[in-house]
């Protein structure tokens, strides 16, 4: 998002626009990724919601795939769940159990997955004033 935001002061709107496409990429597979993460951990401490918690990030990963389909960025899909909410949930179990550094790696990836959402409703509304969105994240 860095970069993006570097070549939207530099006036290149077009490696901006790449720049936010790789960022939220990125994000949006971290999030998944360690949705899974946080499921397995549930599992092996027999906390009993390892099957929620993958479901979720089932659900996550299908709507990033039929956003993909589509090539619609940060489409309107209804998740049931908030994944920054069930990350900063991971966090706080790993900072329970004294895994301090991890848990700043989740927290921050759920400001991350919260920017994205974010950087996707300016987006929306730019398209909606009739104004370009291109590198805007």
């Amino acid at each position: 998002m860095r970069e993006a935001q570097e070549a939207r002061e530099h006036g290149d709107r077009v490696t901006a626009e790449r720049a936010c496409a790789r960022g939220i990429l990125y994000v949006q597979a971290q999030v998944i990724k360690v949705l899974y993460g946080y499921a397995e951990v549930l599992d092996r401490q027999n906390y009993g919601n390892g099957i929620n918690v993958r479901s979720k990030a089932q659900k996550l990963e299908q709507a990033r795939d039929e956003q993909m389909q589509t090539r619609k960025s940060g489409g309107n899909t209804y998740l049931g769940f908030d994944p920054a909410a069930e990350l900063k949930a991971y966090a706080d179990l790993l900072a329970s159990a004294k895994r301090n550094s991890d848990s700043l790696v989740v927290e921050a990836l759920s400001s991350a997955y919260r920017y994205v959402q974010e950087a996707n409703l300016r987006r929306t509304l730019l398209q909606r004033e009739g104004r370009d969105p291109t590198g805007e994240c």
